[in-house]
């Protein structure tokens, strides 16, 4: 049983009250149940903005403090609700959450708590949570690049990685990709499919002098406006233009012109999937390092440091591949599979420099 936080809307203001519960702190709720359901997971990104920015509201815009796996309780019903730091029966939970391993990840450095009353810690705090529940779980059915790059984006506009931040937590909420459940991968590939296929749509209309389509959706897309708006008008655009798309075809013998709409939505496929490549081996390098820097089972020091070695070693650099793996060396001891890979790679680096 834990003691949580739950609040109280009235309009645009918020009161704080306490509960009892029964659940598990999400650090021991994600290592028992590392497969998620992509549709559950991005809900909970949101759910747990959406609690933070209610601690704001109810407090005055004070800082939660610890904001970390260690203070979040997942309910029996699935619910994320964050922990009493000052209730007594939470002392366990709060002294586990205070420990150098987690503060140096998810406290911000050069913050003294309780002195600034802005935002900044619990963000920074927020997009290394988020960053830790992606690395700790397998996600079914996968992100999406589109999902991929809007989490990317969150991340590092909380942790002050990008050079634009957030103000607020109703900017990060604003921000978070859709929590509705998508279906099964195929749908996903369907959506790309209609936003390529919407490309060489406006391509067919520029060419049959019809441009005054494609200007207004670029004057539409260049707005400040709400993504989830963006998306859904995007969405009703696809429509009309493929409904137009049939009629031009209709009207129109020219097969050769039909033709050339498919090589060029062919080749923005290409580019596109390309792109979702490149990111996801960097992503992947990223989370390897920091599962390599603050993982405490070897099991899983290993996994990720043979993982990081193979994708260092598949972009041709052999002679960081071979640093990772004797750094990996000196945090477990002897694993005969590193060792191989170590030899294989200093091997294949003694040869001509492969081409990046």
């Amino acid at each position: 049983m834990y003691e949580v936080l739950k609040f109280i809307e009235h309009g645009n203001h918020c009161r704080q009250s306490l509960d009892c519960v029964h659940g598990t702190i999400l650090m021991r709720y994600l290592k028992d149940h590392p497969r998620m359901e992509k549709r559950v997971l991005l809900g909970w990104f949101r759910e747990l903005a959406s609690c933070v920015d209610q601690y704001h509201r109810a407090r005055n815009r004070q800082n939660y403090r610890y904001l970390n796996p260690c203070s979040i309780v997942v309910t029996d019903e699935g619910s994320l609700l964050l922990l009493d730091l000052e209730s007594p029966g939470n002392a366990g939970a709060v002294k586990q959450m205070q420990k150098g391993a987690v503060r140096d990840h998810f406290v911000k450095p050069v913050y003294e708590i309780g002195v600034s009353r802005d935002c900044e810690a619990d963000l920074f705090a927020y997009g290394k949570t988020i960053q830790f529940m992606l690395a700790y779980t397998e996600i079914a059915p996968k992100l999406s690049g589109r999902e991929e790059l809007r989490l990317k984006k969150v991340i590092e506009r909380c942790t002050g990685e990008s050079g634009k931040k957030y103000e607020d937590f109703g900017q990060v909420l604003q921000a978070l990709p859709c929590s509705l459940d998508t279906g099964t991968a195929g749908r996903v590939r369907i959506k790309r499919i209609l936003s390529i296929a919407a490309a060489g749509v406006v391509f067919c209309l520029s060419l049959t002098g019809l441009s005054r389509v494609w200007k207004a959706e670029q004057a539409e897309a260049s707005g400040m406006r709400d993504e989830a708006e963006k998306t859904a008008e995007l969405e009703d655009q696809i429509a009309a233009l493929e409904r137009e798309r049939d009629a031009l075809k209709s009207e129109q013998a020219d097969w050769k012109l039909a033709g050339k709409i498919g090589a060029s939505m062919k080749g923005a496929a290409e580019v596109c999937l390309a792109a979702d490549k490149r990111l996801l081996e960097e992503e992947l390098l990223l989370v390897c390092g920091r599962l390599l820097q603050y993982e405490s089972d070897p099991a899983g020091i290993e996994a990720a440091g043979l993982r990081k070695m193979e994708l260092e070693a598949g972009k041709g650099d052999y002679e960081q591949a071979v640093l990772t793996g004797e750094t990996l060396l000196a945090k477990i001891g002897s694993s005969e599979k590193v060792e191989a890979l170590v030899a294989e790679y200093k091997a294949k680096g003694t040869g001509e420099d492969p081409v990046p």
